[in-house]
């Protein structure tokens, strides 16, 4: 054995990434072959797989590696030549998963220098002739340096061949989608007014960043039935544009996770729009340019931030910053979840990690600090009122013309406690709301639209934290 050919390297992602590096300036592909054989065993046990080298699952041929993730075998062939791997490869792996003693094995195809053309095509009009995934340089140092990555990726790649026919490389150019229409999400069930009682599609107001939402009711997730406290669970997403965070919001619905009441935030360096409901959020993120026209600067990014409830108990925030310019490219995008409990049911959190390529585990964490804080001031502070947030009383309490009668369930006022109104802000109240113009209120005592009061205080508020946001609920009264 050459010196270094059975060389062991370290299990952490950097330490693998730079073993690549190193194998790269061999100069012999044979002993580049056999280390790198090494190294995707290292990578794979690394992400928890559990693997076999040199493996006799489909005697008499020899396959590199063999790896099991739960129930799922994989029959791994790795390839570092001068030249693509071909359908010869291609043919050879398919002969392995035919000897295999289960039909359920899935090929994997590592190859360095990419594949041809004509191999790609015969593995997406062959699939039905058993399940290949492939593997090229980049995604083999993005797994490198994240191994926890790995089986989402696998995952997504094994959806995307049976289900849609098509093979996941990430040099592929990715399939344009058609646009979703914002109408086919749920229409908020509330309605934003102004004083005088026109309708708006959202309120406006001065502020600036600071991820924080206002929200008309906030679930405890502590309060539950036992004993114990919340959890909270972290998932990165990768929506890429726009259009993602649609399709994402497209997902949660799907789930189940969108109600007719959302609430949600977009942040500019000088001004902040408050809305509710999730068709009106997407109708309002896609009118970025008339916002943008609408300031005397903007800043090159925005940043959004979503509230909304969970079936069962619990809420969760959608936190992203996208850029202000035609891309619409999506950063830092995080789903931040508190629920009562740990679902029995992982299912449907499971789908949005492989949709949405999440690039690493996530946790359930239990809540080490109650999941909600409240604050009663020793007295309330005088508010004045901007606009209206309504709601519909139901068909029971018909108006006089025989329609629905609509109350005033909430309310836009001036912020009592803005850093430059002078007065200084009680130390309970969150600072991350101090530069912004308005507070959108929950009102504790309803009142009919038609009968509007002279003045109104606030009494209370309360508020959670996920990992990135703030969900504010001010409460008024009158």
């Amino acid at each position: 054995m050459a010196a270094g050919e059975g060389k062991r390297v370290r299990a952490g992602g950097s330490s693998l990434l730079a073993e690549f590096t190193r194998l790269g300036a061999l100069p012999s592909a044979h002993r580049r072959g056999y280390q790198l054989e090494v190294l995707l065993e290292q990578l794979f046990r690394r992400a928890h797989f559990r693997v076999d080298r040199n493996a006799s699952v489909a005697k008499p041929r020899q396959t590199d590696l063999v790896a099991r993730y739960g129930d799922t075998w994989y029959l791994i062939e790795a390839k570092w030549h001068n030249e693509p791997a071909d359908i010869n490869v291609f043919d050879a792996v398919r002969s392995r998963m035919e000897r295999a003693a289960s039909s359920a094995v899935i090929g994997v195809i590592i190859s360095v220098n990419g594949f041809t053309d004509s191999a790609v095509d015969d593995l997406r009009a062959r699939r039905d002739r058993g399940t290949i995934l492939l593997l090229g340089e980049e995604e083999l140092t993005q797994v490198l340096s994240t191994p926890r990555s790995l089986v989402n990726l696998l995952q997504v790649k094994r959806e995307e061949l049976i289900t849609h026919g098509r093979v996941h490389l990430a040099a592929a150019p990715k399939p344009r989608r058609q646009r979703r229409p914002a109408t086919s999400l749920p229409a908020a069930e509330a309605r934003l007014l102004g004083l005088d009682q026109q309708p708006l599609p959202y309120i406006t107001s001065g502020g600036g960043f600071g991820e924080f939402v206002f929200v008309p009711e906030l679930p405890d997730v502590d309060w539950a039935f036992g004993s114990g406290s919340g959890v909270s669970l972290d998932v990165p997403v990768r929506p890429y544009n726009e259009d993602g965070i649609v399709e994402l919001l497209y997902a949660l619905d799907s789930m189940g996770w969108t109600t007719a009441a959302p609430q949600w935030n977009i942040q500019q360096s000088s001004a902040n729009w408050h809305g509710t409901g999730a068709q009106e959020f997407v109708e309002t993120l896609r009118a970025w340019k008339n916002r943008e026209d609408a300031l005397k600067s903007a800043h090159h990014t925005e940043q959004v931030t979503y509230f909304d409830t969970c079936q069962g108990g619990g809420f969760y925030t959608l936190t992203a910053s996208i850029a202000n310019y035609r891309s619409r490219a999506v950063y830092d995008c995080r789903l931040s979840f508190q629920l009562p409990g740990v679902p029995v049911d992982l299912q449907p959190i499971r789908h949005l990690f492989e949709q949405f390529d999440a690039a690493t585990f996530s946790y359930f964490r239990p809540l080490n600090s109650p999941a909600v804080v409240r604050h009663h001031p020793e007295q309330t502070v005088p508010l004045e009122a901007v606009g209206y947030i309504v709601s519909p009383s139901g068909p029971d309490l018909p108006d006089c013309d025989g329609a629905p009668e609509e109350w005033v369930t909430g309310l836009a006022v001036r912020n009592p406690h803005r850093d430059e109104n002078g007065r200084s802000a009680p130390d309970a109240w969150p600072g991350r709301v101090a530069e912004s113009e308005l507070l959108i209120c929950a009102l504790r005592s309803h009142h009919p639209l038609h009968e509007p009061k002279r003045a109104y205080r606030l009494c209370s508020w309360e508020y959670a934290r996920t990992s990135d946001a703030l969900a504010l609920r001010p409460v008024a009264d009158w």
